[in-house]
């Protein structure tokens, strides 16, 4: 009681600090808006007609449907969320009337046209809606597929879109789903999906994972390339595709995934509206460095300027704004009410994606209700955007709460504007009336230059199954207008059934590179059995553009026989520095990663090549995986001679070791025998490069080559290297090493040398000793031996340690961590750092801080790994908050930022986020950026312990005194 007044203070100060922003009406929002090139947002719907609008499509008349997620960003208990139908009734271009199609949805984030209806997102599940009898509002309301995640409502899965295979494509979100099932056809298994993103056949034949990984924005460019965003992330390049790499069960690999922008995930943007106030509060310095915070003004403590909430990247396919456009990626950046704009760029086999406008955006919005969450190509040839129109858009669990009682979050559910971003001297289109359009008519809108009639007329044609416009295709393929209206004919005449061998050779030998690539994806079914579709597939091996080569390699995976081994050779030679066509290439190795591995050892000029070494290594793994004892023995047998290449023989032996291991097969075979007796000089080699000095690339190849060595010889060696004298990448280099051996002297060795293990060191050391029951063990006997002090486990070890499904290791936990239950908990700790808040911080001294504590995991300034996010998008947060989450990290944490613990059929248990995911595999990241790729099939048990990858107890590490330098150092990334 006697404390209320001093909280009652509090509250009112902070209430006079967090006044409520106002919105500006619709006739006057234009003024806010400052946009390049002489573009202008003409408002075609506005609050009440619309609210909330986070996804639309057009109907096949040029009708809008609009998901409006009104419920945002609570759980409700009746749910507002809901789907309008509008329509322009004069022909003025403005939508004036509307009904609403459907309603009681809980958060509803996307929307696609089929067949006179719409299939609709809305987590748990996708709907099918339609109405049968012209009212606008919905008859038929049924559910297609369920089973997708809802814990975050800014990880919803969205972004569905019809792709140029007559296939639905939508991303699973940070969410993802456990596992699908299709409602259309119940006779189909469920499908495992996580957070890979999927595709759908519109009548439910078929569903399936696809590669992806995105938040919120799905996009596909003009050639069937598609592109996410999330977050930071705010523009990311797919780049193989699921059902290629699922050719090649032994090949795992690490993303299907890239950042594609020039400037890094985490570009900076130019924002023209002010913080927010609560943004100002939340982040302010406080007490941190009185002097700075009395020169400058409070919007200058803020850093506002990086992408930090990027939603809805959209390619421009429209003819409207010029070819200048065409292609570029255009960007929300909620946080920053802004629209940002990149042209995109041949980077070899990928895009790069590099900013238009430089020092300014090209829409950018002094209203802080701005909120452009998404784009849509119109019929007009122009870009819609949506613009949500919210005061606040945050997940609940990013605001403080004292911050929070404050605000409303649901300020703005009853307002919402859609824009057409439109060019100087525009005219509009005559609207479109394609429901009645005679299938004739549709073909010749395949060559439109608007996508969105050579993409309305296509989904009809394959809607209608309009087999008697065949030969009209075929002769739009022929007579050439222009190079997407051949694609578009082509992929027409696959999603019918009727793509003969004829039509695509005229693909595959076509004068655009663009149509090359989509005919060499189009060849896939026919190349197998069609003599002349295989020959021009294998001729663009040689084909001049990389990324024709780059779609070859991939293609080629369905040809059998020695030519195909000769046509990848070609392509390794030519792109062998291109990393994603090595991903390709082993993509359509199936089987046959020993021949073409093999001719690659006989290449003495390749061999020189800097980029040689991995391709050895990746070929072996494949190798390795395949667990054929004849290729494995005809491998050593090239390569255990005299004077076989040092460089060479360790990048095959070290690939065969990963590849058996991989397999569940024990690398035994490569110490055993003939085989074993070939390689132990190389071992012997290996143990004297190890025993040498500095941590150069050669030395810690040597010390992982000894993971496969014989037992005496590698604990000859290993021990000694974890000695604390030791560089750090090779104290890192020899725990892997050990983490790959099956000795039980592993565990003894590891506790015995923990006090001379540094930080870093420690944290590996760990994940070795936790991988193995045995290792349990050995660490339990150092515990009880006070070797090891139980309060330098983190909580979640400790957790595990309580929780295994081994009974002996259970209880003796139990008993030896009885005493750790009233441990001080995160509030004491983070109450005992305040001190640094009132403390001068040194960035100079904070970034050694930074480098020797977090650069493990995280990135800044190009120093650390990226396993964490980049801390550079993170110093908006208060020295407070930054305190709070580094000290407590388990508070808030992102879905992708979560620890996974994964179980193997042979008995190691591995940790980290994942990282990735294909058909075949998943990856986990961990400290340093250490990756363990898994195979599917040897994936016992795969479980999120529910807290971060970044461990508690970071307190240990760093002092007050130091933890003042770090906030120091972070505040000082702002300028960034």
């Amino acid at each position: 009681m006697l404390a209320s007044p001093c909280v009652a203070q509090e509250g009112e100060d902070l209430a006079k600090e967090l006044p409520r922003l106002p919105a500006t009406e619709a006739a006057d929002a234009l003024a806010t808006f400052r946009i390049q090139g002489g573009f202008e947002l003409v408002p075609v719907a506005v609050e009440p007609l619309v609210t909330d609008p986070v996804d639309a499509c057009y109907d096949a008349d040029g009708r809008l449907y609009v998901v409006e997620m009104r419920g945002y960003p609570y759980p409700e208990d009746v749910p507002s969320g809901r789907v309008r139908l509008i329509e322009d009734t004069d022909g003025d271009g403005r939508f004036d009337a509307g009904t609403t199609f459907l309603d009681g949805l809980s958060w509803p984030t996307a929307i696609v046209p089929y067949d006179g209806g719409v299939f609709v997102a809305v987590a748990p599940e996708i709907l099918y809606a339609k109405d049968t009898d012209g009212d606008g509002e919905a008859d038929i309301r049924k559910v297609a597929f369920s089973g997708f995640n809802t814990n975050n409502v800014q990880g919803l899965l969205n972004g569905l879109l019809w792709g140029p295979d007559g296939w639905i494509y939508g991303t699973a979100s940070s969410n993802g789903a456990d596992e699908v099932v299709n409602h259309l056809d119940p006779s189909r298994p469920p499908v495992p999906l996580g957070r890979r993103d999927f595709r759908f056949k519109p009548d439910g034949s078929a569903f399936e994972p696809t590669s992806g990984g995105g938040q919120n924005g799905h996009s596909f460019d003009d050639w069937g390339h598609r592109f996410t965003c999330n977050n930071s992330n705010h523009i990311r390049q797919i780049v193989l595709p699921a059902d290629a790499l699922a050719r090649n069960p032994d090949f795992a690999a690490s993303t299907p995934i890239i950042d594609i922008a020039a400037e890094g995930a985490a570009a900076p943007v130019y924002r023209i509206s002010p913080p927010e106030p609560w943004r100002i509060v939340r982040t302010r310095q406080r007490a941190a460095d009185p002097e700075y915070r009395r020169r400058l003004p409070p919007t200058e403590l803020v850093a506002t300027g990086f992408f930090t909430s990027a939603t809805g990247v959209t390619i421009y396919r429209g003819s409207a704004f010029g070819p200048e456009f065409s292609g570029n990626a255009f960007i929300g950046d909620v946080g920053g009410n802004l629209i940002h704009r990149k042209r995109l760029v041949p980077d070899g086999s990928i895009f790069r994606a590099i900013r238009t406008e430089e020092g300014v955006e090209f829409v950018a919005s002094t209203d802080n209700w701005f909120r452009p969450v998404n784009f849509r190509n119109t019929p007009d040839g122009t870009l819609l955007v949506l613009d949500m129109y919210r005061e606040t858009i945050e997940h609940p669990a990013s605001i403080p709460e004292p911050i929070k009682m404050h605000l409303d979050l649901t300020s703005g559910h009853d307002r919402g504007r859609l824009y057409n971003l439109v060019p100087p001297g525009f005219s509009r289109r005559a609207p479109p009336r394609l429901s009645d359009a005679d299938s004739d008519q549709l073909v010749s809108l395949l060559a439109d230059p608007d996508s969105w009639w050579r993409e309305t007329a296509q989904r009809l044609l394959i809607e209608r199954r309009a087999v008697a416009v065949v030969p009209a295709l075929r002769e739009l393929a022929r007579s050439r207008p222009n190079a997407l209206g051949r694609m578009h004919a082509l992929w027409t005449l696959s999603a019918l059934g009727a793509l003969d061998p004829e039509d695509l050779l005229l693909g595959l030998t076509d004068d655009e590179p663009r149509l090359r690539e989509a005919s060499a994806k189009l060849a896939e079914p026919i190349a197998g059995a069609d003599a002349g579709v295989r020959d021009a597939l294998l001729h663009l091996a040689s084909d001049p553009d990389p990324m024709v080569r780059f779609q070859a390699a991939l293609s080629i995976g369905v040809v059998p026989g020695p030519e195909a081994i000769a046509a990848l050779t070609e392509i390794v030679e030519r792109d062998a520095a291109d990393r994603w066509t090595r991903a390709a290439v082993m993509s359509s190795l199936a089987g046959r990663a020993d021949r073409l591995l093999a001719g690659l050892i006989d290449r003495p000029a390749f061999l020189d090549r800097q980029e040689a070494a991995d391709w050895l290594n990746e070929l072996a793994v494949l190798v390795g995986a395949s667990g054929s004892t004849e290729s494995i023995g005809a491998l050593v047998s090239r390569i255990a001679k005299p004077d076989a290449r040092p460089g060479v023989v360790r990048a095959v032996l070290i690939g065969l070791g990963e590849g058996l291991r991989r397999s569940g097969s024990s690398t035994d075979l490569l110490r055993a025998g003939a085989t074993g007796e070939a390689l132990l000089p190389t071992f012997e080699r290996a143990a004297e490069a190890a025993r040498g000095e500095g941590d150069d690339a050669d030395r810690l190849e040597a010390i992982r080559l000894l993971a496969l060595a014989p037992s005496e010889l590698a604990f000859d060696v290993l021990p000694d290297l974890l000695d604390g004298r030791q560089p750090a990448p090779v104290q890192l280099a020899a725990l892997r090493t050990l983490g790959d051996r099956p000795d039980p002297e592993v565990g003894p060795t590891l506790t015995a040398s923990w006090k001379g293990l540094g930080p870093s060191a420690r944290r590996e050391a760990t994940e070795v000793l936790f991988s193995r029951p045995d290792r349990l063990l050995a660490l339990l006997d150092a515990m009880e031996s006070g070797a090891i002090p139980p309060g330098q486990l983190d909580p979640s070890r400790r957790d595990q340690l309580l929780q295994s499904r081994d009974e002996a290791i259970r209880s003796r936990a139990a008993r030896l961590l009885a005493g750790m239950t009233g441990s001080t908990s995160r509030a004491e700790v983070i109450a005992s750092y305040r001190e640094a808040l009132s403390l001068a911080g040194d960035s100079d001294r904070g970034q050694q801080v930074f480098r020797r504590v977090c650069a493990t995991c995280h990135k800044a300034e190009g120093v650390g790994a990226e396993v964490g996010p980049d801390l550079a998008t993170v110093t908006n947060r208060t020295p407070e908050d930054l305190i709070i989450h580094i000290l407590d990290p388990n508070r808030e944490v992102l879905t992708q930022y979560l620890n996974y613990s994964v179980a193997t059929v042979d008995g190691r248990v591995l940790s980290g986020q994942v990282a990735a995911e294909s058909p075949t595999s998943i990856t986990l990241k961990r400290a340093e950026g250490v990756t363990d790729v898994v195979p599917r099939d040897q994936i016992d048990e795969l479980a999120s312990t529910g807290q971060s990858l970044m461990p508690e107890g970071l307190e240990q590490e760093v002092s007050v005194e130091q933890m003042a330098d770090l906030i120091a150092y972070l505040k000082s990334l702002q300028g960034g």
